[in-house]
């Protein structure tokens, strides 16, 4: 955006409003300082809803009924079992948390221990930081997004500069009772802006202990070429002293005459890998698809997933970030199954 450009044309459409100097001072000093952080200037509810390309009395509507209109409810399985609930947007609401989250949230600050729905980053990059450690430590928040509300959000937009109504519009959009939803595209971004208070003060607790930490999403890991099993303790009072909560049963201190892992990776000896059990059960459902069809598979297994083959070909790619040479082998074997039932 040319600031100079765009100061001249508000400062001409100002004054042919007939607004006063005082008024039009206040409106490009605001402008000045959102375009110098690369962020969309927004003045109001109508400004947005024109950025965002729908009419305003539609947008008051949707902000009105959020919850009711513009969010259904859907369940998948957790990796460990269990029960995750996602809450997804319509199309219409996700459109424009997209425009939210392309042209504000992915222009703020987030720390460089976050690993998690960033560019060049991944559940590989993050195992990998702490390959070949003498001690692992995984710990695991709870409830992580619901933990994240409302008003912490409001905070970030109003702390970069926008108004309190452009503020509250936002964090509305963002936001589903007063939460921040597992399942809007807004969401894994704006965890990462909020924890970065949280990541400063456990990177300066890793620190001390001569450790390296990062986070991916809610699953935070450190590891040291010492025994650090002692750092749970600081650890976990600054998490809930940040409002969040630790999920005790997944904190796990693992030692380099045992398996290590992070985030589902094998981060012991030279290099990273896939649990060789989780190879092994792709191999074997291919095996079985090949053999007696896709119908009397999942038949015999009683799978109901409807997007089965999407399932495998993720599992299949999941293992080529880890792993390319087997990933690649998985990948063309999953190509020679007759996926037409």
């Amino acid at each position: 955006m040319d600031k100079a450009e765009y100061i001249k044309n508000l400062r001409k459409l100002l004054t042919e409003y007939n607004e006063s100097e005082e008024d039009i001072q206040a409106a490009i000093k605001y402008a000045d300082n959102m375009i110098d952080l690369n962020l969309p200037v927004i003045f109001d509810k109508a400004h947005f809803a024109a950025l965002v390309g729908i009419e305003l009395e539609g947008l008051t509507v949707m902000m009105a009924n959020l919850e009711e209109n513009y969010y259904r409810k859907a369940e998948i399985e957790k990796k460990n079992g269990g029960i995750r609930e996602l809450l997804i947007p319509a199309m219409k609401l996700r459109l424009i948390q997209r425009w939210i989250l392309k042209n504000i949230l992915y222009e703020l600050r987030i720390s460089d221990q976050a690993m998690g729905f960033r560019k060049e980053h991944s559940i590989a990059t993050n195992a990998k930081a702490h390959l070949g450690k003498k001690c692992v430590v995984n710990m695991d928040m709870k409830d992580f997004f619901p933990s994240i509300t409302q008003e912490q959000v409001f905070r970030v937009f109003y702390y970069y500069g926008y108004t309190i109504e452009v503020s509250y519009i936002l964090s509305r959009l963002c936001t589903y009772e007063g939460k921040v939803p597992q399942g809007a595209p807004t969401s894994p971004y704006l965890s990462n802006i909020i924890c970065l208070k949280l990541d400063k003060r456990l990177y300066r607790v890793a620190e001390k202990y001569q450790a390296v930490y990062t986070r991916y999403a809610d699953d935070l890991t450190f590891s040291s070429d010492y025994d650090i099993k002692n750092i749970v303790i600081p650890v976990k009072k600054i998490i809930e002293d940040e409002k969040f909560f630790i999920n005790e049963r997944k904190t796990r201190i693992q030692y380099n005459y045992q398996r290590q892992e992070v985030t589902g990776v094998v981060v012991s000896g030279d290099k990273i890998r896939v649990k060789k059990k989780y190879k092994k059960k792709i191999f074997q459902e291919i095996y079985y698809c090949k053999k007696y069809g896709l119908a009397n598979h999942l038949q015999h297994i009683g799978c109901s997933k409807r997007f089965y083959k999407e399932h495998m070909y993720g599992k299949a790619y999941f293992v080529y970030m880890i792993e390319p040479d087997i990933g690649k082998e998985l990948l063309r074997q999953l190509d020679k199954i007759e996926w037409e039932i």
